[in-house]
């Protein structure tokens, strides 16, 4: 029989309920529904990290226990599987001494394990495809927002050509539903980290952190791999089953995703170097973000830095 010390079993019993009032405020105050989702894995890493898997799965059990008592098995299953399965993985990971990119691909493979399972219970037992109706709701809005602008005496023009824009990117959003479940695990992973290491600093522990942001780079075999995707995309004339083009989509998605982040590594450096005041780096970033033309300078410099190191110049 498996026996636990009385300090293991105190901390996953508070760690647990801990868990327990997250989840239940997940449920109950939408508003911090997406902040709490990035928390609730805390505590089973913590476990996991200073007592082990086993500790950590037990915690996880008990909290879709008592979850399941106040909302149903349902929401019981959908909270287990949205924090469980990558707090343990990323837990075992750190118990074992892992560097930080090696538990980063542990809990970013678990946490995309969790979202293919919480979307085919969606489709499966409640017949909800939430992506869909994500869109469904987007459109809702487009119409609304081309309303108030026409209200506003926006030129209609102007309006039509930004809204039938937007509806061309919402017709593409159900084919590139792997790409945004890869995407979405990756970032839970990365913030479930950092949020978990500050954490365990504080209780004593020294866990390494990924390197400083403006070292970023992404290998060289990301820009054919992003290339592919546009390949895909083309031989779709010729071998037209639909296929190729969702793959080619999804592969762009990811990889233009990644050689954004990239290109704002290559901004940061550049800000550090000439010793740019922080509000001035605010502005800087909020211009690339609110600015499509130089965003998608940042997402070339992003991409042509895995072939030139622009940081080497």
């Amino acid at each position: 029989m498996q026996r636990f010390s009385t300090k293991a079993v105190v901390e996953g019993a508070l760690l647990s309920a801990i868990a327990i009032i997250l989840s239940l405020f997940s449920m109950y105050v939408p508003a911090l529904g997406l902040f709490l989702d990035l928390v609730l894995p805390v505590p089973v890493i913590i476990l996991g990290m200073r007592h082990g898997l086993k500790i950590s799965l037990l915690s996880v059990a008990v909290t879709g226990l008592v979850t399941a008592m106040f909302s149903g098995p349902l929401r019981a299953l959908t909270v287990v599987l949205s924090f469980g399965l990558m707090g343990t993985g990323m837990g075992w990971a750190l118990k074992k001494n892992y560097p930080p990119f090696r538990v980063f691909a542990v809990g970013a493979v678990a946490a995309l394990a969790s979202n293919v399972a919480l979307f085919l219970l969606s489709l499966m037992i409640m017949g909800i495809n939430p992506f869909l109706q994500e869109i469904a709701a987007y459109r809702e809005g487009l119409s609304a927002a081309a309303e108030i602008y026409n209200r506003m005496g926006v030129n209609p023009e102007t309006v039509k050509t930004a809204i039938e824009m937007y509806e061309k990117m919402l017709d593409i959003m159900p084919l590139v539903i792997p790409a945004i479940l890869v995407l979405a695990s990756v970032t839970s992973a990365f913030l479930s980290y950092q949020i978990s290491r500050l954490v365990l600093k504080r209780l004593g522990y020294g866990i390494e952190d990924f390197p400083p942001f403006w070292q970023w780079r992404m290998p060289v075999y990301t820009v054919f791999l992003f290339l592919l995707g546009q390949i895909a995309v083309i031989l779709e004339v010729y071998w037209p089953a639909g296929i190729l083009k969702q793959l080619g989509f999804n592969l762009q998605m990811i990889f233009i995703f990644a050689f954004f982040v990239q290109g704002l590594s290559i901004l940061s450096f550049y800000l550090g170097k000439y010793n740019v005041s922080k509000p001035v780096r605010a502005l800087v970033v909020l211009f690339v973000f609110t600015n499509p033309f130089f965003a998608q300078l940042i997402l070339l410099a992003g991409m042509m830095d895995t072939f030139f190191n622009f940081r080497g110049l």
